[in-house]
């Protein structure tokens, strides 16, 4: 090959490099280009995919306040362990750490990974302590995440009406449940994130998770009363030696419940570990046989409708009285009685005489204008009706038995609200436990006022009754025991028999006592129920629940700055003497909002 051979092919090839450089210098600037500008979407996205996933957490509840603005229910932080079965170096391993860290199935754990391949809860809203100990495991894909987690300070305080929410903050009973459209919040939105080691981290979408958090809710309840309500009523389950049993305190001019307690109670923070049963609230589902208590209702009918007067007298036929085939009993042989005493010592032959004057439909007629047989409209779920069956069913054994209290069934709400329309000047009001509902502003939403229902009887005949009422609490009257030191109650007691499913006959050892009554006699400011289930051996209402009736009041009314005083005087078996002028009081208690607003709201 010349000289000249080689200095051509030397050329060529260094021509040929030079474009082979250039070609795959421009095919690199065009790649890059291509990965820069061409498919910069959707890389980013599968980079965005790869490394973050968005995930929804709880809402955050708004809390649930007293009426004084001490806290009932919150919502607080708790960690919640997450994984990625994709990322998992060894499956096996992990899942046997997990299960032995937060006390888990191991083969429920592997079979739940096996439906989510890219994100799972692990255990959600676990303790500090499990915590601990997952992050010293130090799992590669697996992580804590805050969650909000709900808590209620008081434990058992008030469960049975506050209720309680799930996992997933979701109201599941109680007023948790009936106001879960104000107190659930907006989601919360998080990204998984994964780092080089493989560590997985959270970052919050939304910095300010308190925009997301729900309504605030003031109840009219007060926390003071009800541990003074609870406390007297455990006492009284102890000490009477019965199943269990509920109280209730009553505004009666106004309708707000202040306190309302059900004994044995359950703690909401882990209302797992009880029982349904024991987690119903009694107060509002279950019905009873009312016995004696009923009797003040009968006798406030027949005063309305002028069939009896007060100062009328009942032969009472010294305890033993034959109707249709059937004997009723008094506990104690009485001759004749005026009505006054009928109530006074609780006579069930009186009651019944005078259920045969008013008539069938007329007394039937009356019961429901005191809301018997019919809800009474509180804005907490699940209240029954009770039993009152329609008077066209009735024979002439019914209408005695419904006139002492046998054959009828009534919720203690039910008794309570009608003890407080004779309370009221004859007016029932609608019970309601919600004050108002604030928004995250502030702003009032929601604010509920008292709301009269109907006018069971006239101011007078109210007035009438609640003198004999007076009486019953007075020496010689069936509740003694329930009259507080320095306030004059009026009230009346009850000691019905239970109904033995068995042999579908009233029980002699099974009893449903109760007291019920309102204070100050002469200007309610509180009507208070105390009933007991099954006390033995002692069961006289007046005897096992007038204590607790007079302990709670002892307590709550100094609370309310209603002074002490002697009680008045009712002589003999004549009209009490006038009941003395009544000091002016305020409508509705007030409410301490932890904000105030003056923007009107719909009532709820």
């Amino acid at each position: 090959m010349t000289v000249v051979d080689r200095a051509k092919n030397t050329r060529l090839r260094v021509w040929v490099l030079f474009f082979a450089f250039v070609a795959s210098f421009g095919a690199v600037l065009w790649r890059a280009f291509d990965l820069q500008y061409v498919q910069r979407e959707r890389l980013a996205r599968i980079a965005e995919e790869e490394c973050h996933k968005t995930v929804r957490l709880n809402p955050i509840r708004g809390d649930i306040l007293d009426r004084n603005g001490e806290k009932m229910a919150v919502s607080l932080e708790a960690d919640s362990v997450f994984m990625d079965p994709s990322k998992l170096e060894n499956p096996g391993a992990v899942f046997a750490q997990l299960a032995a860290a937060l006390e888990l199935d191991k083969a429920e754990l592997e079979k739940k990974a096996k439906d989510n391949s890219s994100f799972m809860f692990v255990k959600r809203q676990i303790t500090p302590e499990e915590a601990a100990r997952v992050e010293a495991l130090n799992l590669k894909g697996v992580g804590l995440a805050k969650e909000p987690r709900r808590f209620y300070p008081n434990n058992f305080l008030a469960a049975h009406l506050l209720g309680f929410a799930g996992v997933d903050s979701q109201g599941l009973e109680g007023l948790e449940m009936a106001l879960d459209k104000y107190l659930r919040g907006d989601v919360d939105v998080r990204r998984v994130r994964r780092d080089a080691l493989g560590r997985t981290f959270l970052d919050r979408v939304q910095e300010d998770s308190d925009q997301n958090k729900g309504h605030t809710v003031v109840l009219t309840l007060d926390r003071r009363v009800q541990h003074i309500t609870e406390k007297a009523l455990a006492k009284a389950v102890e000490e009477s030696g019965a199943k269990g049993g509920m109280a209730l305190v009553v505004r009666p001019r106004t309708g707000e419940v202040l306190a309302s307690a059900v004994f044995p109670s359950f703690n909401p923070n882990v209302f797992g570990s009880y029982p349904v049963p024991r987690r119903r609230n009694r107060v509002l589902t279950d019905a009873f046989d009312p016995g004696s208590t009923f009797k003040v209702f009968v006798v406030s009918a027949a005063l309305e409708e002028g069939v009896v007067s007060p100062l009328d007298v009942i032969n009472c036929e010294r305890g033993t009285y034959k109707i249709a085939g059937h004997t009723i009993h008094d506990t104690s042989p009485h001759g004749f009685l005026t009505v006054n005493k009928v109530v006074k010592v609780s006579s069930n032959i009186g009651a019944a005489k005078i259920g045969e004057k008013l008539g069938s439909q007329t007394l039937y007629e009356y019961l429901t204008r005191f809301s018997f047989g019919r809800k009474t409209g509180i804005d907490v779920p699940g209240e029954s009706s009770g039993l009152l069956r329609s008077a066209k069913n009735w024979h002439k054994l019914d209408l005695a038995n419904v006139a002492f209290g046998q054959g009828v069934s009534v919720t203690g709400l039910q008794l309570t609200m009608a003890m407080s329309a004779l309370a009221n000047d004859g007016w029932l009001m609608q019970p309601y436990v919600v004050a108002e509902i604030l928004d995250a502003s502030g702003r009032v939403v929601v604010r509920n006022q008292p709301r009269p229902l109907r006018e069971a009887v006239s101011s007078e005949t109210a007035q009438k009754v609640r003198r004999m009422l007076r009486m019953v609490v007075t020496p010689g009257g069936t509740g003694q025991r329930a009259e507080p030191e320095g306030y004059p109650a009026a009230g009346k007691t009850g000691t019905a028999q239970k109904l033995d499913k068995a042999t579908g006959t009233y029980s002699d050892k099974r009893f449903f006592s109760s007291f019920v009554g309102f204070v100050p006699f002469d200007d309610p400011q509180l009507a208070i129920l105390v009933a007991l289930d099954e006390p033995w051996p002692q069961t006289y209402g007046g005897v096992v629940a007038g204590p607790a009736f007079r302990e709670i009041a002892e307590a709550v009314l100094p609370l309310y700055d209603v002074p002490s005083r002697l009680p008045p005087v009712i002589q003999g078996d004549g009209p009490a003497e006038k009941e003395p002028k009544k000091k002016p009081v305020p409508d509705v208690l007030p409410v301490k909002n932890p904000v105030s607003s003056p923007n009107p709201a719909p009532v709820l």
